[in-house]
């Protein structure tokens, strides 16, 4: 589960603050896909950058599966990043790897055993309709 608490984001600026979040509260069960929308300047990238802590929170809190990232130090933090999973906004895939090998690449960069990836790569295809579509290659 994902649970931020009272979270708020303000920028530090030449012509003063910037509060980016007031108090933003939200609740993300495990399996629950969102989606979020809204005007440019909205602070949409601000609060999914505060999910793995790429931002820091000026105030609240962050909790994962029970841990409060907010309270961990650099090296727990990375630990912990390795089972964030992140899309960016401007995501890219390789364009020499299949739709297979894409999925696996975080999981290569992170010295997954090989039965292990390949059953997660199983799991996502199926979880999200692609299995017609595993080896395919990525294109514009």
């Amino acid at each position: 589960m994902i649970q931020l608490s009272n979270i708020e984001k303000t920028f530090r600026t030449a012509r003063g603050p910037v509060q980016a979040l007031t108090r933003v509260n939200l609740k993300v069960q495990e399996g629950e896909v969102f989606g979020i929308i809204g005007y440019s300047g909205a602070g949409k990238s601000t609060l999914i950058r505060l999910i793995n802590l790429l931002e820091k929170p000026t105030s609240g809190t962050i909790t994962i599966d029970g841990h409060d990232l907010t309270k961990l130090n650099e090296r727990q933090l990375r630990k912990e990043r390795r089972n964030i999973g992140m899309i960016f906004q401007h995501f890219n895939l390789l364009w020499s790897r299949t739709v297979a090998e894409n999925i696996a690449l975080p999981l290569e960069l992170t010295n997954t055993k090989k039965s292990q990836r390949e059953s997660r790569i199983a799991e996502l295809i199926k979880w999200w309709g692609w299995k017609e579509k595993n080896r395919h290659i990525p294109r514009n």
